[in-house]
């Protein structure tokens, strides 16, 4: 619950306030966002510790213009946001700029979120600021220490917190803070900062602002899934014209470079994404689980690239839970903004997941292709290095060039690694999902997922599904298969529909069900470097990981790609712009395609 002190926002935590009473965003602006005026920079990146009520962050978008802004900040202690729409009813200035960034805001603790709009990204990380450290990857041109008082929390402003800052900052970076306390001073003195003292705002009569002196490295912690070093490039090649092809090349579109998209069918959307409608939600494990935070992290960034699409309607969706277990995971998470969970629900207890959406993926794609350089037909035989990039042959007979290529082949990336990338260890399969099309037998106010999955009628049709046969690669639709759909959803379909008609897609999935996301490493040069994995002393192995170069690929996504699909691709788009990622290490490392061979290494079972 939040509480004001004399009419200012109060902490009862650490019995400090978030702001001063005394004109709050005058005093973001004299302390914080007026170091944007010095530095010359078209695009700059701002890290802040102690986001709090966001104060600093609105006043440095409103202080930078039109520059490019990526701002990267840690919370550990979150508004939420109705608590946040409490306190900005005291702001009427920011309305606009509050009501873009509520709309994308939600809270996940121990991951990361992303908010864009205009020319701003702020990426938020929910937790303690030494997981922060060993979670992102981001060099700083500016630092806001901004955390409760010293004497209240002394956690923020310790000497160990600063060396770590030094690792965050580009040469010659400016930390400002609100501080300036001894202890303050002596500790970024004693982390190699250079300090001065400025003068305070109003009533303060000192803040201080530092420069490092000596920029310093930061300690790669298990390198062998480090992000692969992208060249600079102009074309990117897109191979797969699935939901996971489309929207990356929509991203590197947008940001302006030359995109072409290569597609071995005669038109978009064939396979995993041919379905005529889909649910969009996340797989809700419970909360420490890491496949969970990653389908969790996916959905919530997922769920903005669809927003005023017209093939996405956020109606909400039901998700029931099928046995003892699945309940116990939608009550360990108890109180949430995400969704509602009803325990008394019938047939069976339910979530509902308030932002879930249902998605028309084939329109969609279609939709996108429209607008892209499309070579259809085009089905990849193999790649050739030159002097400037690749060159990429076809079974056509045909080749095209690229600078960057991005793989998102969907269940074939299992012979693409066997066939051009020769790792024997990567554990990749083909599910076949047959769906059904039914005429509308339920009016249904939401689609639901339990024993099967129902979508809202649209279009003339009402789609149900869906089947799961691991390497089954026949791809007529089968009667039998439409009776099961409609035997799944027994306990809600009080009389047999009518099937009007059905869809076979094949998705790919990884043995761990982690999609595969980044860069695609070169097997030999790996077993090479990483042979002693198994006998080194905690893997103390600082060698820089060997990828093939600027390739990519998104594959593996599953049953839930239209989450981690959009995801992966925001994913390869900071990976390739060299930019802080979308998500944590934790996530990226469990997404990193080496990781089944690593495995391997470790247990010491590679020859």
């Amino acid at each position: 619950m939040i509480a004001f002190k004399q009419d200012t926002l109060y902490s009862s935590k650490f019995d400090d306030i978030y702001f001063n009473t005394d004109e709050p965003l005058k005093e973001c602006f004299h302390t914080y966002s007026s170091v944007v005026d010095l530095l010359s920079e078209d695009e700059l990146v701002v890290a802040e510790a102690g986001f709090g009520a966001g104060l600093n962050f609105f006043s440095t978008v409103l202080r930078a213009g039109d520059k490019k802004l990526h701002y990267i900040a840690v919370e550990k202690y979150p508004f939420s946001k109705a608590e946040l729409r409490q306190i900005y009813t005291k702001f009427p200035s920011l309305s606009e700029l509050f009501s873009l960034f509520i709309d994308q805001y939600d809270v996940l603790n121990d991951a990361l979120i992303r908010i864009k709009f205009k020319n701003v990204i702020l990426d938020i990380y929910f937790g303690d600021i030494l997981d922060f450290f060993d979670e992102l990857d981001f060099k700083a041109d500016i630092w806001y220490m901004d955390g409760f008082a010293p004497s209240k929390n002394p956690d923020m402003w310790s000497l160990e917190v600063f060396d770590k800052v030094g690792a965050f900052c580009k040469s010659g970076a400016i930390l400002r803070t609100f501080s300036s306390a001894r202890i303050v001073q002596d500790n970024l003195k004693n982390a190699g900062f250079s300090v001065i003292k400025i003068k305070g705002h109003s009533k303060k009569r000192q803040s201080l602002e530092a420069i490092l002196q000596t920029p310093k490295q930061k300690v790669s912690r298990q390198p062998w899934y480090s992000v692969p070093a992208i060249k600079p490039f102009k074309k990117v090649l897109i191979i797969g014209a699935g939901v996971a092809g489309l929207s990356a090349a929509l991203k590197f579109c947008k940001a302006g470079f030359e995109v072409s998209v290569a597609e071995k069918m005669s038109q978009p959307a064939t396979n995993g994404s041919s379905n005529h409608a889909g649910i969009l939600m996340p797989l809700i494990t419970k909360p420490e689980v890491d496949l969970g935070k990653m389908h969790m992290s996916a959905f919530l960034f997922a769920k903005n690239f669809y927003k005023g699409s017209e093939f996405a309607d956020f109606c909400g969706v039901y998700d029931y839970a099928k046995n003892e277990l699945e309940k116990q995971r939608f009550e360990t998470w108890g109180k949430n903004e995400i969704f509602e969970f009803d325990k008394n629900a019938s047939p069976y207890p339910r979530a509902f997941i308030n932002d879930a959406a249902q998605i028309r993926p084939k329109k969609l794609c279609q939709s996108l292709a429209a607008n892209l350089n499309m070579y259809y037909d085009f089905e990849f035989e193999s790649l050739e290095k030159t002097k400037t990039g690749y060159k990429v042959n076809f079974k056509n007979k045909q080749s095209l060039d690229a600078d960057l290529i991005i793989f998102a082949i969907g269940d074939e990336s299992r012979v693409l690694f066997e066939n051009s990338f020769e790792d024997e260890f990567m554990q990749l399969s083909s599910v076949r999902g047959q769906v059904t099309h039914i005429k509308e037998p339920l009016n249904l106010a939401y689609p639901y997922s339990a024993r099967g999955y129902a979508c809202k009628f649209v279009d003339g049709v009402q789609v149900i599904g869906a089947t799961y046969a691991r390497n089954d690669f026949c791809s007529e639709t089968r009667l039998n298969d439409n009776e099961e759909n409609i035997s799944n959803l027994s306990e809600f379909i009080s009389q047999k529909p009518t099937v009007i008609g059905a869809n076979v897609g094949f998705r790919g999935y990884s043995g761990d069900r982690f999609p595969l996301i980044g860069g695609v490493h070169n097997a030999r040069e790996f077993k090479q470097s990483y042979k002693s994995l198994l006998w080194t002393k905690n893997h103390e192995n600082h060698q820089t990981p060997a990828h093939y170069e600027n390739i990519l690929i998104t594959t593996a996504h599953g049953s839930r790609g239209l989450c981690t699909a959009i995801f992966g691709a925001e994913i390869l788009l900071d990976m390739a712009l060299g930019r802080q990622i979308c998500t944590t290490k934790t996530i990226l490392d469990s997404l990193n395609p080496a990781r089944f061979l690593v495995r391997k290494l470790k247990k010491g079972l590679v020859k």
